[in-house]
């Protein structure tokens, strides 16, 4: 049988949550009180390089003619690549499909095919796009990636755990208990954050001499945890 016991307490905290339960250990009549904390911690990681998905897509009322366009596309994207120098394992393309498709009235055939390219250079993102939405591509995005990622994710880790030891000590002299050793800690990354722009935004950039990627020096890691300690009188 299992009791819980709720307690009375509200602590303000935006990255923490936590309850109190009361468990009937096998074979004993002594009853066990621990605390569940859920805790987020966070650290910063320079963002030095970024990953551009370009999706390449046609659609025409006749079949030939809709993969006769996208493999323009496709010639046209792959000599820029080429001309950019870009290493081969930089580069994750999937296969070309196609597909019946109705838009309004209009019924055809859609072509679409998914390429991802990986930049280490950020600044050259900006003018890729400006290069594809003059040769029509009009379907992109970007996410920022790092090398600093897994120090920083192992650094958000700690932080995480030391909210929680943290919040669990506040509960624990609240409901007049002594904190005891951990019992379990379960753990859940967030993923990065993806950076999208899109063909209006592009043009619109090429009007002047700034751009908002001068401003995303950073990401942002998150590095959930959730960590059951003992209490005691």
């Amino acid at each position: 049988m299992k009791n819980t016991i709720l307690i009375p307490l509200l602590l303000l905290a935006t990255a923490c949550t936590s309850s109190a339960q009361t468990i009937e250990q096998p074979g004993s009549e002594q009853y066990q009180e621990f605390i569940v904390i859920d805790a987020t911690g966070t650290a910063v990681a320079s963002a030095d390089r970024i990953t551009f998905h370009i999706t390449l897509n046609r659609f025409h009322e006749e079949a030939e003619i809709a993969f006769s366009q996208h493999k323009d596309l496709e010639r046209f994207l792959t000599d820029l690549l080429l001309e950019k120098g870009i290493d081969d394992e930089r580069i994750q393309a999937n296969p070309v499909s196609i597909s019946p498709r109705r838009y309004s009235n209009d019924q055809g055939y859609e072509t679409r095919q998914r390429v991802s390219v990986e930049l280490e250079d950020i600044a050259e993102f900006e003018q890729m796009q400006v290069d594809l939405i003059e040769n029509g591509f009009d379907n992109f995005s970007g996410s920022f990636g790092s090398s600093e990622e897994n120090s920083a994710r192992e650094e958000a880790i700690k932080n995480a755990v030391r909210e929680a030891q943290s919040k669990a000590g506040i509960l624990a002299e609240a409901a007049g208990r002594n904190l005891g050793g951990v019992v379990r800690i379960e753990h859940t990354s967030t993923g990065s954050p993806v950076y999208r722009e899109s063909a209006d935004l592009a043009m619109s950039a090429m009007q002047g001499d700034g751009g908002m990627l001068q401003f995303q020096s950073t990401i942002p890691v998150r590095e959930n945890v959730r960590i059951t300690f003992r209490l005691s009188n």
